[in-house]
């Protein structure tokens, strides 16, 4: 277990099917089945409806975010900065961002599913933009869900709560700087 403070500037960079990841604390580092995840989620960037059995907490750290939650009914929710997400185990569950400005959160869950975004992850440099998905990586993505056990959406599924797949893993153009708009100034 941690027991110094982490610098977390100095965390590599991961780009998971769009969404840019900082592992910030492993399983390993807590000393027990749960991690700590900085996302950040690009404009235009989408997560596919899907479901885990895993719980995700989600604090908004910046910026806002759609999230839909099978439970809650059809209706698309807005979080902004401070605001918690609790996505229960076994809920289908979808995120966005609609907006011109990158979302970046905090996300608490569990081993199995740091593990599931481990495995995803590929380094990233965070002076690009993600580019959207190859087919080959979309093909990637269904695959280690689906060896983790985890539902995803079909593109009928997604675009009946109003997602394109086509979205997924790209970012609109930016006017400035998307390293100094994402927030990572090395």
């Amino acid at each position: 277990m941690q027991t110094q403070p982490s610098h977390n500037v100095d965390k590599q960079m991961f780009n998971a099917a769009g969404v840019l990841l900082q592992f910030l604390a492993s399983p390993e580092e807590v000393g027990d089945a749960i991690c700590l995840i900085r996302g950040t989620m690009p404009p235009g960037v989408v997560v596919p409806l899907h479901k885990h059995a895993e719980i995700e907490l989600l604090y908004v750290l910046e910026g806002s975010l759609e999230f839909f939650m099978a439970k809650e009914g059809t209706q698309w929710a807005t979080a902004g900065m401070g605001d918690v997400i609790a996505i229960p185990s076994n809920v289908k569950h979808a995120l966005r961002n609609r907006s011109s400005l990158p979302v970046t959160l905090a996300l608490v869950t569990k081993s199995h599913l740091y593990a599931f975004f481990r495995e995803l992850a590929k380094p990233f440099d965070p002076n690009q933009c993600p580019a959207p998905l190859t087919p080959e990586e979309m093909q990637e993505l269904f695959e280690v869900a689906a060896k983790y056990g985890y539902w995803m959406a079909s593109p009928d599924e997604n675009a009946a709560i109003g997602l394109s797949i086509s979205d997924l893993g790209s970012c609109h153009e930016q006017k400035h700087s998307q390293s100094t708009a994402l927030g990572y100034n090395p």
